[in-house]
């Protein structure tokens, strides 16, 4: 054991010097990620630190109201005025992710293999290159190793439910992990009365309810994120839209799978301008910006008809998102961030591990259909957090990063022979 805690500390040092010295290098435009997500996040900080608003910069003083950002990593860019200072952070946070994620699988596996995938973790050029960006990504993936640790591995149950209910308003997507646990509350809070669980339901949903209670206020619309309901348009409809297109022109089964984003793209507007806005302007539906809660009820409504119409399709673009999410290497996001013009050998290392981790955790999941015991805490984490990201027609390893913790559990799971009492899945 003390040889591997030196080799562990040895292997953070080594990672310290280096992507220290790589972020003290850069620009803090090199922070941005390729997509422009960033750019939201920062404005919205902006006016916090400034105005004690949680509107963007770009809209104050027009009766803007946000709804597409949640505010917990805003909140999180405007403890600090130096935004370097943001990514030093993320860099340490995903050293202790990958420090939790060690914690979690040598329970499974012996100490040299789990010190193998900790170094494979701690040095993976996706979640590193994350790390080096203004996303949400990092600070999820370690509340998400967090919550993993303490909930799997220790059997704790409160500060796994304080951080699963602020997760949704760092990134929307883990609504859907909250409403998930609440459910299944049975299986979760097993050990608890009663009484206790009705505790836990109540702290799970309160910062929830009070972000919805705000929006309520504001908009007289009861809405979580509008984001939602774009992506559902934007995203889900359009991409089953260009599936579907595909189809009647008799095209091969790989070009029906491999959905462009000029497909995308294309499709989003022409649905965008069919949808059905009343009064309210077109220039809004084109353009969601300052009060995106005005077009996205029927955003919502109008891809929940495309989706219900077209359910063949929407099995493809969710097998499609599950491979992609699961297996893609993300090369462009560390390609970008660390000028990578020639990365086909980390691509196929990247992928053979995603390949590997994946087809193992299936194959525990399939040990446990044929035990009949799959109603298992870890397992119904991972369909939690995989859910969301089923319906993206533009799917990448960025979005799948935070899936890598759960899918180890799992994977390294077909290796446990003999379970600690305390092991809890």
């Amino acid at each position: 054991m003390k040889t591997l805690n030196n080799l562990v500390t040895f292997a953070l040092i080594i990672f310290l010097m280096l992507i220290f010295s790589n972020t003290a290098a850069k620009q803090v435009d090199d922070f941005y990620d390729p997509s422009d997500d960033s750019k939201s996040y920062i404005s919205l900080a902006t006016s916090l630190q400034e105005s004690n608003t949680f509107v963007r910069q770009e809209f104050i003083n027009k009766e803007a109201v946000e709804t597409v950002r949640t505010p917990g990593y805003p909140l999180f860019l405007s403890l600090f005025s130096n935004l370097k200072n943001i990514i030093f952070i993320q860099n340490i946070l995903h050293m202790l992710s990958a420090i939790l994620l060690l914690l979690t699988i040598q329970e499974n596996i012996n100490p040299r293999s789990s010190y193998i995938i900790f170094l494979i973790y701690l040095f993976h050029p996706l979640l590193v290159s994350l790390s080096q960006l203004i996303l949400t990504e990092t600070i999820s993936i370690f509340l998400i190793n967090l919550v993993i640790y303490l909930l799997f591995v220790r059997g704790q149950i409160f500060i796994p439910i304080v951080v699963i209910s602020i997760l949704p308003l760092i990134r929307p997507a883990y609504l859907i992990l909250m409403i998930g646990v609440i459910l299944f509350n049975t299986i979760f809070f097993k050990k608890l009365n009663l009484k206790q669980r009705i505790l836990m339901v109540f702290i799970l949903i309160l910062p929830t309810t009070l972000w919805v209670n705000r929006n309520y206020q504001l908009t007289d619309e009861l809405i979580f994120s509008s984001i939602t309901g774009m992506n559902l348009l934007e995203e889900t409809a359009s991409g089953i839209k260009a599936i579907n297109e595909d189809l009647e022109n008799n095209e091969t089964f790989l070009e029906v799978v491999d959905v462009q984003y000029e497909e995308k793209r294309y499709w989003s507007q022409i649905l965008r301008n069919d949808v059905a806005l009343g009064d309210v302007s077109r220039v809004i539906s084109n353009a969601p910006g300052e009060n995106p809660h005005k077009v996205v009820s029927a955003y919502q409504n109008y891809a929940i008809e495309i989706i219900s119409q077209n359910p063949f399709e929407t099995i493809i673009l969710a097998t499609r998102a599950f491979l992609y999410n699961t297996l893609e290497p993300g090369d462009q996001i560390y390609g970008a961030v660390f000028n990578l013009d020639k990365n086909n050998l980390i691509n196929f290392l990247v992928f053979m591990f995603n390949l590997v981790n994946t087809t193992l955790a299936f194959i525990y999941f399939l040990k446990c259909i044929k035990r009949k015991s799959f109603l298992k805490k870890s397992i119904i984490f991972y369909i939690l957090m995989i859910a969301p990201l089923l319906l993206l027609a533009t799917p990448s390893g960025r979005f799948g990063a935070p899936l890598i913790s759960i899918t180890l559990l799992l994977s390294t799971n077909n290796f446990n022979k003999v379970r600690k009492p305390n092991y809890i899945y």
